[in-house]
């Protein structure tokens, strides 16, 4: 078990490292928090923590006398001084005491969680060395926290990733998802809840991915896999899993687009005189996502669906403006503008005429 003691008098700077850093992704089991040196030697009497993170100057028992009494109790202990003070008899004092790390404040919580997890590897190698029987994932791979080399899935993975994934290449996604399953998979020294971490990220964009392209199955399958990778023991498994799921979004996205603009526009002649008629609407009685739906109509059209419904209605209203006995307003409610006025305002934008001059150009050419 990897536990992790705060000591810090300053509430703000506790809180922000207790509830700002991921500890779980980290590899942390556990985290205490203590205002002072007094405190903190008292939990880590029951606590033992493997890391201890320390501000040095505080009240009632400064940090470098508090860190000299932890080292001394738990020689154990990777210990790792956090202050806004750069004197040098305190760094030479955190030198002397065989600090593993030192962080200036303000806090830099992006360093503070890569030495978290530089930390909490070195932690889980030592407990492996004393316990050879060790295995990861319970057995799948023997003894793998031995290996230095610790896998990070870095801002500009994810950013691959989401760019492949708004785009039909799906060997391009397949390839750069292999290839990423194979880093982690060369990378043995990587915390198990760490890798899990990875996969639920990855599990994720592909349900974001899948919600957007409207593929119901693979949308439930993402869901499922972000839950399961808490439950999933064998890298292989994860890794099986993730490209399957990849595999069904392009699947159904193949599907669907077989042709979903004959889908839009066959809704559109049945229901443009509908007033209440959106896009939104469209798009959940064909059940696309809204957003995927009209990136792929304009992309093959060279138009949007609020432009296709209303050529649909305007042309219906042309028809109708040739029979003379019916109302203009009764025009405009027959193709779906309810209002008047709008409908005139819609026409015209349209035919660059108003629906009263059309009718009598109509009328004139006869």
């Amino acid at each position: 078990m990897i536990s992790v003691l705060i000591v810090d008098d300053e509430k703000l700077v506790r809180d922000t490292l207790a509830n700002y850093i991921n500890w779980e992704e980290l590899g942390a089991d556990a985290v205490y928090l203590a205002e002072n040196g007094v405190c903190a030697l008292e939990l880590a009497e029951k606590v033992q923590p493997s890391i201890v993170i320390t501000d040095i100057k505080m009240p009632h028992m400064g940090g470098m006398e508090f860190a000299q009494l932890i080292r001394e109790q738990f020689p154990g202990s990777r210990l790792v001084f956090l202050s806004g003070y750069t004197d040098k008899e305190y760094l030479k004092g955190a030198i002397h005491l065989h600090a593993d790390g030192y962080i200036e404040k303000p806090l830099d919580l992006p360093e503070i969680s890569s030495m978290v997890r530089q930390l909490v590897c070195l932690c889980l190698r030592e407990e492996a060395q004393k316990n050879p029987e060790l295995f990861f994932y319970h057995g799948d791979t023997k003894a793998a926290l031995l290996n230095k080399e610790v896998f990070t899935l870095t801002k500009t993975d994810l950013s691959q990733i989401r760019a492949l994934l708004g785009t039909s290449d799906e060997t391009a996604l397949l390839l750069a998802m292999h290839s990423l399953c194979a880093r982690i998979r060369r990378c043995e020294g990587t915390p198990p809840d760490y890798v899990r971490n990875v996969y639920s990220q990855l599990g994720l964009l592909l349900e974001s991915a899948a919600e957007f392209h409207g593929a119901a199955k693979a949308q439930a399958a993402g869901g499922a896999f972000v839950y399961m990778t808490a439950q999933m023991e064998c890298l292989k498994d994860l890794e099986n899993e993730l490209l399957r799921i990849a595999e069904l979004l392009y699947e159904e996205i193949r599907e669907r687009d077989f042709d979903p603009v004959s889908q839009v526009n066959g809704y559109i002649q049945a229901h443009f005189t509908e007033s209440t008629v959106t896009v939104d609407g469209i798009a959940r009685d064909l059940n696309f996502n809204t957003s995927y739906l009209c990136a792929v109509y304009k992309k093959k059209t060279g138009q949007t669906i609020n432009a296709a419904l209303t050529k649909a209605r305007i042309e219906r209203a042309c028809e109708l403006l040739k029979e003379p006995a019916r109302k203009l307003y009764e025009v405009g409610a027959c193709v779906g503008y309810t209002n008047g006025k709008y409908f005139t305002r819609v026409f015209t934008k349209e035919t660059g005429i108003s629906p009263r001059e059309y009718r009598e150009r109509h009328h004139e050419a006869k």
